[in-house]
């Protein structure tokens, strides 16, 4: 029996391991982004910042040539590892991503889900 689980989530997230640059006023950073969605993703990191602040991505898409910049917004945070698969870090919305990236996110997200 196949039984989807419903996601509370305006947009639906794919799993993936993608490296990703950001950086806030004063701060530079590297790390990795677990999940994905048209509408942000979620950082990996043992630090992350607070709420409300406002970070620069830098990102490639697996199979693409060109990086995705985009100005995105915390709006949560997980300070302590609830289990292996749920570790720290902070969940980012994208604030004004281009059109054309916007679209290969779906298409990456859409395929991944498959």
């Amino acid at each position: 029996m196949n039984i989807k689980v419903r996601e509370n989530r305006r947009h639906l997230r794919a799993p993936l391991i993608l490296k990703v640059d950001y950086r806030n006023v004063d701060q530079f950073y590297t790390t990795y982004a677990e999940n994905m969605s048209i509408g942000g993703m979620f950082l990996c990191t043992p630090s992350p910042l607070a709420q409300g602040t406002v970070v620069f991505l830098e990102f490639l898409l697996p199979d693409s040539t060109s990086k995705i910049r985009t100005k995105a917004e915390v709006v949560w945070t997980r300070k302590r590892p609830v289990s292996h698969k749920k570790k720290r870090g902070m969940g980012v919305r994208f604030m004004d991503i281009a059109q054309k990236d916007r679209q290969k996110i779906h298409d990456l997200v859409t395929r991944l889900r498959g």
